[in-house]
């Protein structure tokens, strides 16, 4: 017997509502949509997030309101780039597509209880602790999202650049603070991976449904996820970057596991003994 997730992942051929004889070709699934059917099928799926900027200005309200409203829109870029593809290639969306892009969502934790107090990592970390039992299975992943002001900031000055068409690895994106779940690697210190770990990072936005929750699904170690970002100190502002030789070769930004253009030419370059001079 098939499941009905594993029927629809072997057959995507859309119903045919104009009753003809035609039957349009479907968009192949996503990634994403994949990984919906195959794990969460019926579910609400994405993650749970954050606030930790409270402004204490008069316009405090109208920023966190157009950063909620710009962070919608970019989150889910990648369903605005699918639509457009089918579109552009007269395909069919699968039948499904609507129903898992409906649920994803961003469970959000707004409680200005938070900023009475000293805002950390571990912090957060606690309150994401007790809500883990009740959340949905695909919200509780080993990452949280927080909104910090740095963050917020980052949408204030790069959302307008940012849509569809927008090329990944960009030096400034909107981008959210990522938390690993637990702030220790669980290696030996001398273990290779345990540099790798990367408690607190930045990954922008607008990869969160298509390479993050995919790395995350996969179960990939968090040190294999963190190992080319570097470490975002915003939460635990007396914690500083490694010496300059240890973090020139890190991106500032999390998009993906795979190499970075700049990263794969300047990797060229070395093999083939040219020096590189950043």
């Amino acid at each position: 017997m098939v499941s009905k997730g594993l029927e629809m992942a072997e057959t995507d051929t859309p119903s045919n509502p104009t009753g003809d004889n035609t039957q349009k070709a479907a968009l192949p699934p996503p990634d994403w949509l994949k990984t919906w059917r195959r794990r969460f099928h019926g579910q609400r799926w994405g993650f749970v997030a954050f606030r930790t900027a409270y402004f204490s200005d008069d316009n405090g309200d109208e920023r966190w309101n157009k950063f909620r409203e710009e962070f919608e829109r970019i989150v889910q870029l990648p369903f605005a780039r699918d639509i457009a593809h089918a579109q552009e290639r007269g395909l069919l969306l699968p039948d499904d597509f609507e129903e898992a892009r409906a649920k994803f969502v961003v469970q959000w934790v707004d409680d200005r209880g938070i900023a009475t107090g000293p805002i950390s990592a571990d912090s957060l970390r606690a309150k994401y602790a007790a809500m883990r039992p009740s959340l949905d299975a695909a919200l509780s992943w080993e990452i949280f999202l927080c909104a910090s002001p740095e963050a917020v900031k980052s949408f204030e000055e790069e959302a307008a650049n940012t849509d569809e068409t927008s090329k990944f690895w960009r030096p400034r994106a909107p981008f959210m603070l990522a938390v690993v779940a637990h702030g220790d690697s669980g290696l030996e210190e001398d273990h290779e991976e345990a540099a790798w770990f990367k408690p607190v990072f930045k990954v922008a936005a607008e990869v969160l449904v298509e390479s993050l929750v995919a790395v995350l699904d996969m179960g990939t170690s968090i040190p294999r996820i963190t190992r080319l970002v570097r470490r975002a100190t915003e939460l635990d502002p007396g914690l500083k970057h490694g010496p300059l030789e240890e973090t020139r070769e890190l991106d500032e930004m999390w998009w993906s596991m795979h190499l970075s253009p700049t990263r794969m030419r300047n990797r060229m370059r070395i093999t083939r003994g040219i020096i590189v001079d950043e």
